[in-house]
């Protein structure tokens, strides 16, 4: 069921001197004149875009004479900037309400009076709001001489200082007037142009907004720019100032989501001079080399950062690295794929390697990790058939103990030791203790 204008109209009359915020959003504490007009409309249901140049691209053209209650109405009140930046809700008998500028609060004025209709530029009837009540009034009877570039143009939907500014669109709207148009046989020779066809949705709204509105556009810039750098320092990208600002500004004028500006911002993601990443890729960091490690893979540096910089960009995972690492490790040692292929870690495999090096040589176990050449040998060692099988831990022993660092154990010591005395025993050189007593 249509909202009747009147009740829009009485409505936004409630909120009569709440003060001028610039893109404020509050009926009570603060709101612009676009602010306005949409928490306004969102009262009765009706959704309408935040800013005032999205604001004239919706519902359905008013010429002056046809406004009712409930329409809105726009103004171009910066002549230096072409198209609307001003908007406010008709309430009928030349009347509406608004919020004009910072340091002024929500008003009712006489549209009649000559600033605003001099800077008239169309009216707007929002789909889902019922025409009735009084006409525009005295407004209208000084409107009804022939219609301004800026006015015809808001009829069509669009900025007047947009479509001067595109010498396609230029000719386009001026092929309109002649052939005087509907607005939706407008919108479709639009539609046909080079420049709607190479231009994305999100960066035609982003070209007109720096045209027509170039305060929200330049607010929209400086708010992705502190959102880019959140997002930098939450991944570990050290991004140069000059290039933070490239990226805020694509954001905006390409529609970036955040995937998008991941994509951007990986190319910086790269090591500090201590040789480690930062943020979200220094977890990668970590996580890559330790399963790596633990798969007895060794990856070099660059090879690390790009996984973390994959990772970061959302263009491969966790799983994806470990996939490959996992491949990897069975080429490496393939008497064990069933097991890594079950889940197991090449340093699960070793464990009982380990443990025996780490006791016959006295070291940590967690100094001794798969790519150590002895684990290796042990773990690839061959079978009587030729085939990869792994050392049994007795000949593993044996192998230990030929290690130079064998030697130097107090185990070694103990048993080199113990044989010089067993000699000198034997060559009576030494008593045999309480056997003579």
């Amino acid at each position: 069921m249509a909202v009747n204008g009147q009740d829009i109209g009485s409505y936004a009359q409630q909120f009569l001197g709440t003060p001028y915020v610039w893109g404020g959003n509050s009926l009570t504490s603060g709101v612009d004149c676009s602010g306005l007009v949409q928490q306004v409309f969102k009262h009765f249901g009706i959704g309408l875009p935040r800013v005032t140049y999205d604001q004239i691209g919706e519902g359905t053209a008013v010429s002056a004479k046809g406004l009712r209650p409930g329409d809105l109405v726009f103004f171009d009140t910066d002549r230096n900037v072409g198209g609307p930046d001003h908007v406010g809700i008709y309430l009928g008998d030349g009347k509406m309400i608004h919020n004009p500028r910072p340091g002024k609060a929500v008003e009712v004025v006489d549209m009649a009076k000559g600033y605003y209709m001099d800077r008239f530029m169309g009216g707007r009837r929002i789909s889902g709001v019922s025409a009735v009540g009084s006409s525009a009034s005295d407004f209208a009877d000084g409107q009804t001489s022939k219609l301004t570039p800026e006015e015809l143009a808001a009829n069509y939907g669009w900025a007047y200082g947009f479509l001067n500014s595109n010498s396609e669109l230029k000719e386009k709207f001026a092929e309109a007037i002649g052939s005087t148009w509907s607005p939706q046989k407008f919108q479709a020779e639009l539609r046909d142009t080079s420049w709607w066809k190479t231009t994305s949705n999100a960066r035609r709204k982003a070209q007109v907004m720096k045209k027509t509105d170039p305060a929200t556009y330049n607010a929209s810039i400086q708010a992705a720019e502190i959102q880019v750098r959140q997002l930098a320092a939450e991944v570990g990208a050290a991004v140069p100032t000059d290039k933070m600002k490239k990226i805020a500004a694509s954001t905006v004028d390409g529609g970036l989501d955040e995937g998008q500006i991941r994509m951007a911002l990986g190319d910086y993601v790269n090591f500090t001079k201590d040789g480690t990443l930062r943020g979200e890729a220094a977890m990668h960091e970590y996580t890559i080399k330790q399963y790596a490690g633990d798969m007895g893979i060794k990856l070099s540096d660059q090879a690390v950062k790009d996984q973390a910089q994959r990772i970061v960009r959302k263009v491969a995972t966790t799983q994806d690295f470990e996939s490959d690492v996992r491949d990897q490790a069975k080429s490496m040692f393939p008497a064990y794929a069933k097991q890594i292929d079950a889940g197991s870690t090449m340093r699960d495999v070793a464990g009982p390697y380990i443990q025996m090096m780490a006791s016959e040589l006295q070291m940590p176990d967690m100094s001794i990790d798969v790519m150590d050449p002895q684990i290796k040998r042990a773990l690839n060692a061959l079978d009587a058939n030729g085939k990869p099988a792994g050392s049994t831990l007795t000949d593993f022993q044996s192998q230990l103990r030929n290690d130079p660092r064998w030697n130097k154990t107090t185990q070694a010591m103990n048993t080199t030791m113990s044989a010089a005395d067993s000699v000198l025993k034997s060559m009576g050189l030494v008593s045999g203790g309480a056997e003579g007593q």
